[in-house]
């Protein structure tokens, strides 16, 4: 490796461990609220939680634009040619999509699950709160900050945001469980905390572009980001309708095993998932981290070249990683359900398994996908995300209707398999 790509990829680990405490901290917390509500609500209350959620959370990827990436991919030039205006045009622009965006979110996904919401799993004495609940969906806006903590380098305060929800969640779930309340009280801590989490990130974001003073003769007026950038609406779309298939591919696979299987069904799924995906969690902030670094160096004329050494060096790592961690889970998986859930969560134990394996393989495409958005062809990462994803809820609907929850498991390490041949070999044709 060249000195120029060794410090680009030092400059990510950097901010991969700066991210990567605070989603350690965040994950620890987030396992203890999740075994007191699952022992304080048992399988069938605590999957109500979980679906209204994942509901909640697939409604506002849908609408999402991933607006991170954009401001990342084109306010990196603007920042670097010192290109204020340009650059606060860009923020507005993609201020103003994600707020948009929630509103429709809010009241599409309200009016969705009034009328279809038992056709998710969810038992009719909660479709009322489930709709209050899309409210959340505002949270939507967080895309904005976060690519704008990303741009000025500032993963240590994404560190911080990342336990902000964790912890308030936390507090919220223990005051239930020792006051021995219905899951409606647990409902309303993950409520609570998703606000707040959303209000820290305005207030951080700002005081980060008032601090870089990129916020000087700041105005309102209606941004025009697309005379500079006139791909800059493909870009976005590109990114939503990637966001909306691997958010179904994600949250769907949760309402699909409420839907067919049950409330507790759904509570045992999102366990199994919980503990198999840690050490996806541990990649996507990894990618997060590597994202920047490649936009920047894709401007260079040497981009290519170094941008291929950098992601196969990352597969390969985080591949490794991944299956030490399956090897753990085999090993520990059943100890650990028994000893934080219950012993009504160690039948969630065989899914864990099958996913941890599917998740391994997974940890092969994040450097490839980071790696397609940093040269501009965020759609073919979006036409390989939509293929597999529809290969994997036809799989899924049938497994689940044949061997129960498992079946998810199984679909999901085939969409793994198909994800990451088809992420190398077109990542391969592009930056050769």
């Amino acid at each position: 490796m060249t000195s120029e790509h060794t410090n680009l990829f030092q400059r990510a680990t950097k901010n991969f461990g700066k991210v990567l405490t605070g989603k350690a901290v965040g994950a620890i917390i987030s396992l203890i609220y999740l075994a007191l509500a699952a022992r304080g609500l048992g399988t069938n209350g605590f999957g109500i939680i979980i679906l209204i959620h994942s509901y909640m959370l697939m409604c506002t990827r849908v609408v999402s634009f991933k607006s991170y990436d954009i401001i990342v991919k084109y306010g990196a030039e603007f920042l670097a040619a010192n290109e204020r205006r340009e650059f606060q045009d860009l923020i507005k622009f993609t201020f103003l999509l994600d707020l948009f965006a929630a509103i429709l979110g809010i009241f599409l996904g309200a009016f969705i699950v009034y009328l279809w919401g038992h056709n998710f799993g969810i038992p009719s004495e909660a479709i009322s709160l489930a709709v209050i609940y899309c409210i959340l969906i505002i949270s939507n806006v967080t895309d904005t900050t976060t690519g704008i903590l990303r741009i000025c380098d500032r993963f240590d305060i994404v560190a911080f945001l990342a336990i902000v929800e964790p912890i308030i969640r936390l507090l919220g779930v223990t005051i239930a469980f020792y006051s021995d309340s219905p899951w409606q009280a647990y409902l309303m801590a993950w409520f609570a905390a998703r606000i707040s989490y959303f209000c820290i990130s305005l207030i951080v974001a700002g005081y980060e572009l008032s601090r870089k003073n990129l916020l000087q003769s700041f105005s309102w007026k209606m941004p025009r980001p697309t005379l500079r950038n006139p791909k800059i609406w493909s870009f976005s779309w590109s990114s939503n309708f990637y966001g909306s298939t691997n958010s179904i591919g994600i949250q769907f696979t949760t309402l699909a095993v409420g839907s067919l299987i049950g409330a507790s069904g759904a509570a045992l799924f999102k366990v199994a998932q919980e503990l198999a995906e840690a050490s996806a969690k541990a990649a996507v902030v990894f990618s997060s981290a590597l994202y920047p670094e490649l936009a920047r160096l894709a401007t260079s004329s040497q981009g290519n070249s170094q941008i291929r050494s950098v992601v196969r060096k990352t597969a390969k790592s985080s591949v490794f990683i991944g299956f030490i961690f399956t090897g753990l889970l085999v090993i520990a998986g059943e100890l650990i359900l028994q000893t934080f859930f219950g012993q009504q969560f160690s039948d969630a134990y065989g899914t864990m398994i099958i996913l941890s394996i599917a998740t391994s393989v997974l940890l092969i495409t994040y450097p490839y996908e980071a790696a397609l958005y940093s040269i501009g062809k965020p759609h073919i990462a979006l036409v390989i995300k939509l293929s597999v994803t529809l290969t994997q809820l036809i799989v899924l609907i049938i497994m689940l209707q044949s061997v129960g929850i498992v079946g998810a498991g199984y679909a999901a390490v085939l969409s793994s398999l198909l994800s990451a041949v088809a992420l190398i070999y077109m990542t391969n044709r592009r930056i050769n």
